[in-house]
């Protein structure tokens, strides 16, 4: 039986992002299961883009295939041409898994967008095919709680999503917060992870500057206002610098708000194998997302990579990752910039805390959220929902 990965937000090798379903395949490849990649090219390199010249499938390294539709996706498009590219990308996927319909093929539809798990709960319906579906946020109560979502469409949406997580012969959350939120007990738990033997410290960060660093999505979700309003407030300590790398559509305000600031540096964003480098020459990871509970929910890769690779982590929320933190002490939690500053100066000020808090925190990624053990434990999940002899029939 085939395994096919459906993902619109896929990272291949040499891309920036998230590159979870990437690792996953190619480790389940390696025990012998066949997987493939159904992907969104949202997030494709330009040297990939150009070497493929419009053909639409190629093999990774490794050798897993991967068959993709260019998308136009980016952050800094309206919500409703989003909309649209999610669209266009779910009817081309779903009428190439139509022609493939007499294929065993064991389909793993991830959310967002959801129009993947609900076209695969369709596919069930009309042909009898069982599916699986990944969490990677608690959809739809996240739009929702930020306006994302008309008031009468709320209705419908909860309905049609619970109906197909629920008949899903696997569904898998990536925190226990998303479970909880969605009221999915059964749900199998695999977070989100990291790869410590990528995502490790290649050498000792400098005693000064003290940089605090956020790699990832300049989006409105993920609050950077935040970050720049600590560095205001550390304005008087000139060896703590705050780097910024990654891209998004709230880019362009950042860049305005931080003129004044000159211990604030916006780097462009890089393959995910060259991150380690930057994140080595760091001593704080931050992850900021905006004041909405439920954004709590949330498991974001860059939170496992700064575990891996022996960053202090700081957070201005609360919710499952503050708590492992304090549980694990290898970070803090602090929802105003006066209190976020006051975490940052505890680890500038006592450099053999931060050292042992380091070494915590990667021993939390090794130990926890290893992406090869976590690939290694979804298997025998796999098998049952996909390989008994019920749906061999």
């Amino acid at each position: 039986m085939r395994l096919v990965y459906w993902q619109y937000y896929f990272t291949p090798p040499g891309g920036w992002g998230n590159r979870r379903s990437y690792d996953l395949a190619r480790y389940w490849q390696a025990q012998g299961l066949e997987v493939w990649i159904l992907a969104g090219g949202t997030y494709f390199p330009p040297a990939l883009r150009a070497h493929l010249h419009g053909r639409r499938c190629f093999r990774t390294p490794e050798g897993v295939p991967v068959v993709y539709l260019p998308t136009p996706y980016h952050q800094k498009r309206r919500l409703g041409e989003r909309v649209l590219d999610w669209v266009r990308f779910s009817l081309w996927s779903a009428a190439l898994l139509w022609r493939w319909r007499r294929k065993r093929i064991a389909l793993i539809a991830t959310v967002p967008p959801p129009f993947l798990v609900w076209l695969a709960w369709l596919r069930k319906k009309i042909l009898g095919l069982p599916y699986a579906v990944e969490l990677y946020d608690a959809w739809p109560a996240i739009p929702e709680a930020m306006g994302a979502v008309p008031a009468l469409l709320r209705g419908p949406l909860r309905w049609l999503s619970r109906l197909a997580y629920r008949e899903a012969s696997l569904c898998v959350a990536l925190s226990p917060s998303i479970r909880e939120t969605l009221g999915l007990k059964q749900a199998y738990l695999s977070y989100n992870g990291t790869r410590p033997s990528l995502f490790r410290r290649r050498s000792h960060p400098p005693f000064l500057p003290f940089r605090v660093v956020y790699a990832g999505t300049f989006g409105r979700v993920n609050h950077l206002t935040f970050l720049l309003e600590v560095a205001q407030r550390l304005q008087d300590y000139p060896a703590i610098e705050f780097w910024l790398i990654g891209d998004g559509a709230e880019k362009p305000l950042l860049l305005q708000k931080a003129q004044h600031l000159p211990r604030v540096r916006f780097l462009k964003p890089v393959p995910v194998e060259e991150v380690p480098y930057y994140l080595s020459l760091c001593h704080i990871g931050v992850s900021t997302v905006l004041p909405i509970p439920l954004l709590e929910t949330n498991s974001a890769n860059k939170f496992y990579d700064y575990l891996a690779t022996g960053l202090v982590v700081g957070l201005n929320y609360g919710g499952w990752q503050a708590a492992l933190l304090e549980e694990a002490g290898c970070g803090f939690s602090a929802r105003t910039p006066e209190g976020f500053a006051e975490g940052i100066l505890r680890y500038y000020w006592d450099r053999r805390a931060w050292e042992r808090a380091a070494d915590r925190a990667r021993r939390l990624a090794e130990r926890l959220f290893d992406r090869r053990r976590l690939a290694q434990e979804l298997v025998p999940q796999l098998e049952k929902a996909f390989f008994h002899p019920t749906h061999l029939a």
